[in-house]
Order: structure tokens, then sequence, then C-alpha cells
């Protein structure tokens, strides 16, 4: 009887121990699938005994939903600038408190943890809220007027290697990869906006890439899990990587990561993941439209058919403004070449070419220009006074608000001149009118401006 009793209690145990494994895990499912409705079900129908471990989750299903919304970022009226932040906090503090708890006495008193697991499970909440509290300070960093490209990019690097370190991919299921897919697509953002800057059309493309890859594959994660209280809503839709490379510049691929299909939309900070994406892939379609357009003419396209596989089409925002404010306008690109960064034509170079800095007037070259045979060459001088003269400190639209505008009574030429990013500016040419500067053209400049920045989606963060 006494052998009996033992293994009666023993496979209690065991029963109570794997309930509340599994209870745990489909908290983690729903919270990576970003089913608040689902966690929360779970949370109602946990068993009494779960009462040290249901008030970190009820905390943790809020933090989530604000994190994952956004919303944290937006100023509001009678709220805390870091209220996540504490509440994050109180969260890792009940985590805490629930590890110095001693151990039960009794393995019959409902579903509890083993001392071994409940250790692992405080250590592993604890870990992934402060990766948290860490991202949280890189989403401010990257809403910041001057954004300092190369520290966001070091700090995401010392999150995630934290996050391989403590394993939340394997410990945490989709809510972990959910945590170092974000952190390495929003990496491989900022490393593929700085080639765009730089003008390196390899690894502009390699970046964008395995960014869309990345952001798919964390799609098809959360469509393929399985779980009691699945809201009927969750994206059930397959993106593989495969399908990402075959839509690079899709844009019906853009649309599935900004919004899924109807009843299927995903949370704010996935949806502004792609959208940063889309705007970083216009732009490089813009940059390098040349060599584009030369290889999707050998596939049997044209200008329209590369423009039509990207959601923000730039240029025909370009040929749209020359159509309203005047045909005897012209809009170019000027890439400035300093002296720390390579500068080739076509953004690339074959191996084992000696690289030659370009010198003279060829310091500036233009990388676009429309109409494309009315070239700014006659005006170079007056476009390079203007950069040095009148923007010495590289002004960007996430601090300027109005293009400079310069009259040369000489030539009778007006000039709207607005720096993009640290190497292009974007200079529109009226040959006739505009002695003073409209403020309706100059008010249009800038959308484009913004735009093509990429202003817009940083500081949507914040609006």
């Amino acid at each position: 009887n006494s052998v009996m009793l033992l293994l009666s209690t023993l496979l209690e145990f065991n029963s109570s121990n794997n309930s509340m494994q599994q209870f745990i895990k489909e908290i983690f499912q729903a919270l990576g699938c970003f089913d608040f409705a689902a966690a929360n079900k779970f949370l109602n129908r946990s068993p009494k005994s779960n009462f040290n471990v249901v008030p970190i989750f009820t905390i943790l299903i809020k933090c989530e939903q604000s994190y994952t919304s956004l919303e944290y970022l937006k100023t509001k009226l009678f709220r805390k600038e870091d209220y996540l932040n504490t509440l994050y906090t109180e969260a890792i503090n009940l985590v805490k408190n629930l590890s110095k708890l001693p151990p039960p006495t009794s393995v019959n008193n409902g579903d509890q943890l083993d001392v071994e697991l409940l250790v692992d499970l405080c250590n592993t909440l604890q870990d992934f809220i402060q990766t948290r509290q860490s991202q949280i300070k890189i989403s401010i960093l990257t809403h910041f007027s001057n954004i300092n490209a190369e520290e966001i990019v070091r700090e995401i690097e010392r999150v995630r290697n934290k996050t391989e370190e403590h394993r939340l991919s394997e410990k945490l299921g989709p809510l972990g990869v959910g945590v170092e897919n974000e952190l390495t697509i929003l990496k491989y953002l900022f490393v593929a906006r700085k080639a765009i800057v730089t003008f390196n059309f390899k690894n502009s493309t390699v970046f964008l890439y395995t960014a869309r890859s990345k952001l798919s594959s964390w799609k098809e994660v959360c469509s393929q899990q399985v779980y009691p209280e699945k809201s009927s809503n969750r994206n059930e839709e397959s993106t593989s990587a495969f399908s990402a490379f075959q839509s690079f510049f899709s844009s019906n691929s853009d649309k599935q990561l900004k919004n899924v299909k109807r009843g299927n939309i995903s949370p704010n900070n996935m949806q502004w993941l792609g959208k940063f994406l889309s705007n970083l892939t216009a732009r490089m379609t813009l940059y390098f439209m040349n060599v584009l357009l030369e290889k999707e003419t050998v596939l049997g396209g044209d200008l329209k058919s590369l423009w039509k596989k990207i959601e923000v089409d730039h240029h025909d925002a370009i040929r749209n403004f020359r159509r309203k404010f005047g045909t005897s306008s012209s809009i170019a690109l000027i890439y400035e070449v300093s002296n720390d960064v390579p500068f080739y034509p076509l953004g690339y170079v074959c191996d084992g070419v000696q690289y030659e800095k370009p010198t003279g007037l060829k310091s500036f070259p233009c990388i676009y220009c429309y109409p494309k045979d009315q070239p700014p060459e006659n005006h170079m001088p007056n476009i390079i006074s203007i950069m040095q003269d009148k923007d010495p400190k590289k002004i960007t639209p996430f601090v300027r608000t109005a293009p400079i505008h310069f009259f040369d009574k000489k030539v009778g030429s007006a000039y709207y001149f607005v720096r993009i990013d640290d190497f292009v500016s974007l200079v529109v040419i009226f040959s006739e009118k505009h002695s003073v500067a409209d403020s309706s053209t100059s008010e249009a400049i800038m959308t484009l401006a913004n735009s093509l920045s990429g202003v817009d989606i940083l500081t949507s963060l914040r609006d």
C-alpha cells in the first residue's frame, strides 16, 4: 500500500507539474502571437494554486499590449513618460519576490512547478523583461531628431547577443523568437539605411532582402502556432523566405508586411518595421534607378514595371510635382563625395579595381535627374555654393522645416535646396519665376524630402 501511495503521489506531481508547464507554454505562445485575448482567457481559467504566477502574467500582458502597440512612445497628458518601463519594473519585482518564496512543502495542493523549474521560469522572465526595457531605449533612440545609426546598431547588437546568451527563443517559444527577430530586423534596416546613404548598391540590396526575409519568417512562426483559445483573427497565411525573395520588390508583399488580409492585422511594432522596410526599398530604388532599370530592361521590363513593384513611387511623385509646379523645372539628387566613404558611380565596383576619389565637379555627381535629358551640369557652381555656404551644418528634414531658396539674377534661375541625408541633397531648379520663395512650392518640396529621407516613418513613432 505504501508503494502504491508513493507512485500515486509521484504521478499526481508529474501531472500537476506538466499542467503548469503547459499553462505557461500556452501563455508564451499567445503573447508571442500578440493574442492578448487568449492570454487573458488562460489567466481566467488558471487554477487558484497559481496565485503567485497569475499577477506576474497579468502585468506582463498589459506591458506587451502597450509595447507592441507602440503606445508608450506617444506623449499623453497625466501619464509618465517612462510609464511602460515602470510597469515592466513592477513585473520584474514580482518575479524576484516569487523566486524568494520558500518551496512548497507538499505536492498535493494543486498545480505547482517544482523548485528547479520555478527558478528557471523566474530567471527567464527577468531576462525577457530586461530585454524589453532595453528595446524601449532603442525605440526612443530611433525617433530622435538626430539619429545616430551606428549607436543604435551597437545597442541592438548588445541586446541581441544577450537574448542569444539567455536562449530566449528556446525558452519562450514564439515570444522569444519575436524578440530576436524584431532586434535583427531593426538592425538590418539601419545598416541598409547606411548602405543606401553611402551609395553602396550591393549592401543595400543584401541587407534589405535579409530584413524582408526575417520579417516574413517571423510572421510565419506566428501563423503556425496552435494553442487553446486561439483568436479567430490570428494570421494564418504563410509567408516563406522563398516567397519573400520572389517578391523582393513586390508591392503586394509590402502590403502584406504592412497589413495582412482582412481581420488579420499585425501589431503596430511589426507594421512599423514593414513601413520602414518599404520606405528604404523605395529610397534605394530612386538612388539606384539607373542600375535597376538596366537590369529591369534585360528582363523585358521598363521604368513603369520597375516602379510598379514599389509601394512608394518617388519617381512618380517627382513627375507629379513637375507637372503641378511648372515644366520649366528640373529635379536632381546630388551626391557629395567625402574623404571617408568611397564613391562609385554605379554603387559598386569589380574586385581589384583601385579606387580614385573623384575631384572637382566630379565630386558632386548627379545620381538622379528628372527630366533625364536636363542634367544640372551648368548649374553646378551655384548648387555647390548653396551646399557649402548656406548649409554648412548639413541640416536634414529631421530638423529643417523649409528648403533653402536662392535666386541668381545673372542666369535667371531659382534653386530650392534641401539635404536628404549626410551625402545626398534634393535640388529643384526653376528657369522662370521664383525670384522669391513660393510657400506652396516649398511645402511640396518638403513633402518630397520628408518622404524620401524617412523622417515621416521615424517620427511617426512618437506622433
